[in-house]
């Protein structure tokens, strides 16, 4: 009894981590990054979508091409015209900053490279938005990722245990609606009080304090205990409302 409880946690791991792998896939904020030759030699390129904090936001080109040079081009949403910036070459690095938004403004971004009399428009000849949000303090953001993933685990472990004849259903059930609801009344507000910068600027609507997504998985366990808890009847809920939490952190986190 006690391998399987081994194997039923390693495998709560496991699909956490492939969860939380495969929403950050599909994040519209998933940075765009590719690699191509030039002569044989490689470039690389990561372009960010989303930047936090106060300082002017980097883009980073490696190139194993010494000529090679290029420009960095933006434009906010309340620039009529381009502006540009030449980028400096240090070492096998392209580098150029673009000085920082106020949180939730946006811009397109991109770059042109440039090798003898070619010239190279990338991300893959397309026009990235960054999205720019304020500075979260470490301690707020490791919370808030931990309260999470830690919620997630007992939430998958919690399902897992239909293969253990549902005997720590409650207990388990009970441990991951208490950090949801912990992440959701404490930590959810505070984080996007900074993220969104609302910080000594203004004062939020309830409804941007908290995240949708884990609103709606702290309400589905909710109502999962309180199910379990009225009769045995409904042994095969638990594994079927961490399958609809895993759908909803894929899709919607």
């Amino acid at each position: 009894m006690k391998k399987n409880n081994i194997v039923l946690w390693i495998a709560a791991f496991v699909i956490t981590f492939l969860s939380i792998y495969l929403s950050n896939l599909l994040d519209n904020d998933y940075p765009i990054s590719g690699t191509f030759g030039i002569d044989g030699k490689k470039i690389s390129y990561r372009f960010e979508k989303s930047h936090y904090g106060n300082d002017d936001f980097n883009t980073f080109i490696r190139t194993d091409v010494n000529e090679l040079t290029g420009k960095i081009f933006w434009k906010s949403e309340e620039d009529t015209f381009w502006q540009s910036a030449q980028m400096e070459k240090s070492d096998l690095l392209l580098s150029a900053s673009i000085t920082s938004l106020k949180p939730e403004n946006k811009l397109i971004y991109f770059a042109e490279l440039y090798h003898r009399d070619k010239k190279y428009i990338i991300p893959d000849n397309q026009k990235v938005e960054l999205t720019f949000f304020g500075k979260i303090p470490v301690v707020v953001s490791i919370l808030e990722h931990l309260l999470f993933y830690l919620g997630l685990i007992l939430i998958v472990r919690t399902g897992l245990e239909f293969f253990n004849d549902g005997k720590n259903y409650k207990k388990f059930g009970i441990l991951a609606a208490i950090v949801f609801l912990t992440l959701i009344a404490l930590i959810n507000p505070l984080f996007l009080t900074y993220k969104y910068g609302f910080i000594n600027s203004s004062i939020p609507p309830i409804n941007r304090l908290f995240l949708f997504s884990d609103f709606s998985i702290f309400f589905l366990w909710i109502v999962t205990m309180v199910l379990i808890f009225r009769s045995e009847k409904f042994t095969v809920l638990p594994p079927l409302s961490a399958i609809l939490t895993i759908t909803i952190v894929i899709l919607f986190r």
